[in-house]
């Protein structure tokens, strides 16, 4: 559908996210083990920091404090702070 000039875009909320400052192990899937930290968590993602640099578009595995190991895919990356989507 076409919207007017004068309808507003649709907001979508994004989940809530919970702050965090957590150490735990990043699994790419080149093989590499490496230290991380969790900054935040919500229900479908997470922000977090690793000592080296991953690339977008990589699946990791990552150990969450409580919920186990999980999953995701690294949708953002800026330098080494990186956003990812958990997999289901």
């Amino acid at each position: 559908t076409i919207s007017s000039p004068n309808t507003a875009p649709a907001y979508v909320a994004r989940p809530e996210r919970w702050e965090c400052d957590t150490q735990v192990m990043i699994f790419d899937d080149c093989g590499r083990q490496m230290a991380g930290r969790l900054a935040n968590l919500s229900v479908g993602g997470f922000m977090a920091e690793c000592e080296e640099k991953v690339r977008k578009g990589a699946v990791v595995e990552v150990d969450i404090p409580v919920r186990g190991r999980v999953r995701a895919e690294i949708r953002w990356v800026l330098g080494w702070r990186f956003g990812a989507m958990i997999l289901p």
